[in-house]
């Protein structure tokens, strides 16, 4: 199991750990790779890049998205190699500078002008997740998936996450979508715990950024609290939950599966302490004065 979304403590006030205490919760389950989603910023990127020399770092990034600069929506990317790297940024930037109004996202056009060597994970807050919930035509949903597999080559899955659906009716109706286009349109699909912090029993101090993000009291009794658990869970513990939420077998070994062939898929080698320096095209009236002096 190699998980694909998560966040550190650079995603403010959403998540707990460093990356230096994430990559070693993966050495410790013993995973080949890990990524880290934060939330519309790429802050930890070379720190986590430059800490994981016995694993596979991944690169992602959770940004905000819109159609119509109103209602927002959330999609993961990762990028997969050094130009997907550098595409991600583009889009981070413009997100936080170009688009930015009270929060950062991006648009349709920003993806399409960088989508290249990136892949993209549905996510729970997409569109594709409300058709579902909006009970639209499968055609419409369909002609959807196309879309964005046709924008990013292929690169687009179709996301289960390890939460406890009797929690969330909507999200039971999701999965169950899900499976139906695997078995009929053979769509691509992978699981994610959306990690948050390291352990089980780190829940209650993630239940006090929560208070602290949200300016909740922590001990008033009508405060909302999370029933779900988002941790760095080992590939059992991933399948004990798929299988309480009815996954099959078979299901749960392509879910797991695919979070491996994604890792397998990627090649992004960023150059580091280089010096870089711009690349300056000298004018040809300067030119012809140092082919004199050549001379």
């Amino acid at each position: 199991m190699i998980h694909l979304h998560g966040h550190s403590h650079y995603s403010m006030l959403q998540a707990i750990w460093d990356t230096k205490a994430i990559t070693n919760k993966a050495k410790e389950l013993n995973q080949q790779a890990i990524a880290i989603t934060d939330t519309n910023a790429g802050y930890g990127f070379l720190e986590f890049y430059e800490k994981t020399d016995w694993i596979k770092p991944i690169l992602w990034v959770d940004l905000n998205f819109s159609y119509d600069r109103k209602n927002m929506m959330n999609i993961v990317l990762l990028a997969k190699t050094y130009e997907g790297y550098q595409n991600m940024i583009q889009l981070i930037s413009i997100a936080n500078t170009v688009n930015m109004i009270d929060i950062p996202f991006i648009t349709m056009d920003d993806l399409k002008k960088y989508s290249k060597w990136l892949i993209w994970l549905s996510w729970w807050n997409w569109e594709i997740e409300k058709l579902i919930v909006w009970w639209e035509k499968d055609d419409l949903i369909l002609e959807k998936i196309r879309e964005y597999e046709d924008l990013f080559d292929g690169e687009f899955y179709l996301e289960f996450l390890t939460y406890d659906y009797n929690l969330f009716v909507d999200r039971q109706n999701i999965e169950k979508k899900f499976i139906q286009f695997i078995e009929q349109n053979n769509k691509k699909v992978v699981v994610t715990s959306n990690y948050k912090y390291l352990n089980k029993e780190d829940r209650g101090t993630y239940d006090v950024l929560l208070c602290i993000k949200n300016n909740w009291k922590y001990g008033a009794g009508d405060r909302p609290k999370i029933k779900w658990y988002n941790y760095i869970m080992s590939e059992t513990e991933v399948r004990e939950v798929l299988e309480n939420n009815w996954i099959s077998k078979d299901l749960q070994d392509v879910l797991i599966e695919n979070t491996h062939n994604i890792a397998e898929s990627i090649d992004c080698k960023i150059p580091l302490h280089q010096l870089l320096f711009p690349k300056y095209e000298v004018p040809d009236k300067y030119r012809k004065l140092y082919d004199k002096l050549e001379k």
